[in-house]
């Protein structure tokens, strides 16, 4: 639970005499978002009578960094407890978690602003501006949970700039992949690896008997427009994959018969992750090449 003690903040007030205060009570919550929860504001005399207006903004406290970040959308409504509101959402979009990767070094450490107008009670009822601030922590963990569920990579994983975490081809090769990490989730390594095969195969000219990804004769129409040695260097990349996806996701081993049957090719979880990942990477460039082919010479 963090606390932030909010001050009258008009041109006669003075921080430094100013004793009383209100103040702002919040936790947060961090999952595939990130909530203000607990919301209260309080003061310990009871003057405070009516929140007219309030606004929350938030810093990351970095040198390289001098705005805010995310949007949280506060509303005076979760005040009223018979409102039915009971949290604020804390947005943060590819931009900023792009900004933010590329500053990060560890845990984050955001400064919290707000502002508010109140009405107290002072010889009379008296409508105010309060502020203040506070320094809230998201542990390391917490921050790669949080935007691992929009696909993003960070420095201590796949070590990417954040210009490529907010690239189109990026994004689309997250959706693309989408079906093999539902696998995933599910234990299905076979199913997965079979996923990110049938994504490749998608940018490829099949229908002429050429056969599948893992082939290079598919991919001549596709790279047409490349250098030569830069051509070859892609199809050796393309069809590496995919044959490591055929041969593992797809095939079963023809060399062995288990009870009559062909058993599948061994294959964990921790295997099957690296290639959605090399796929992801895999994709995003076919999606690059795609687009501008002639640009990629």
């Amino acid at each position: 639970m963090y606390t932030i003690n909010l001050f009258e903040s008009s041109m006669h007030s003075n921080h430094l005499n100013n004793n009383t205060y209100i103040k702002f009570d919040f936790d947060l919550r961090i999952s595939e978002s990130i909530q203000f929860i607990d919301i209260q504001m309080s003061d310990q005399t009871h003057r405070l009578q009516n929140i007219l207006d309030i606004q929350v903004s938030a810093k990351v406290n970095s040198t390289f960094l001098k705005k805010a970040v995310g949007q949280v959308q506060p509303n005076i409504r979760v005040f009223n407890q018979g409102s039915g509101y009971r949290e604020w959402d804390w947005i943060f979009d590819s931009n900023d978690i792009s900004t933010i990767e590329e500053i990060r070094s560890g845990d984050l450490y955001f400064t919290i602003d707000v502002k508010a107008i109140v009405e107290v009670m002072e010889s009379g009822n008296k409508i105010i501006p309060i502020t203040g601030n506070q320094q809230i922590k998201i542990s390391e963990s917490d921050w790669i949970r949080f935007i691992n569920y929009y696909g993003y990579s960070t420095k201590y994983g796949v070590s990417l700039p954040a210009v490529l975490l907010k690239d189109t081809s990026w994004i689309q090769a997250y959706e693309l992949l989408d079906d093999a990490r539902e696998h995933m989730k599910r234990g299905k390594t076979y199913d997965a690896l079979r996923q990110c095969l049938s994504v490749i195969e998608s940018y490829t000219d099949v229908g002429n008997g050429r056969g599948g990804p893992y082939s290079s004769k598919v991919w001549e129409g596709f790279l047409s427009d490349i250098t030569e040695q830069k051509r070859d260097g892609i199809t050796g990349l393309l069809t590496g994959v995919s044959t490591y996806l055929n041969k593992v996701g797809h095939h079963r081993n023809s060399k062995i018969k288990d009870n009559g049957n062909l058993p599948a090719i061994p294959v964990d979880q921790y295997e099957a992750e690296l290639m959605i990942s090399i796929s992801h990477l895999v994709v995003a460039y076919l999606d690059r090449l795609s687009g501008g082919n002639s640009n990629e010479n």
